[in-house]
């Protein structure tokens, strides 16, 4: 069934929704939650990888498999809404979208986009906890 069939007979169609983890200020909490306020879900959930906090106050997170997790979020977005994150973070520019596992409280394991900082500049804190805090 075409989606302008269903239109036509009344039906809903789908919201596409996409995975985003975040593990900085879109959190619950902090000053940019506002931008995914529109999430249909957010959710706590870990990822593998390092944070390091940059000059400014930026942090930039290496996603890899090794033994330290990242505390972040898991958002289900719209990709109007992935598109207004996209904005804040500087999306092609700055950072790129890669595809993590993100493992939620229960213990489940789901695919998820992270934004990661493009040129890994050297130097910064690595944050050992695992938290990026405002």
């Amino acid at each position: 069934m075409l989606k302008e069939d269903l239109y036509l007979k009344g039906g809903k169609i789908p919201e596409r929704l996409l995975l985003l983890a975040v593990y900085d200020p879109l959190m619950q909490g902090q000053h940019n939650k506002p931008l995914g306020a529109d999430a249909r879900s957010r959710v706590p959930c870990t990822i593998r990888g390092v944070l390091y906090t940059i000059q400014a106050g930026a942090i930039r997170l290496r996603a890899d498999d090794g033994d330290l997790s990242v505390a972040a979020e898991l958002l289900e977005v719209t990709p109007e809404t992935l598109a207004r994150i996209d904005v804040l973070e500087g999306y092609t520019r700055l950072y790129m979208r890669e595809t993590v596992i993100a493992t939620l409280v229960e213990g489940s394991v789901v695919s998820a986009m992270v934004y990661v900082m493009k040129r890994l500049s050297t130097g910064g804190n690595e944050a050992r906890s695992g938290e990026w805090i405002s």
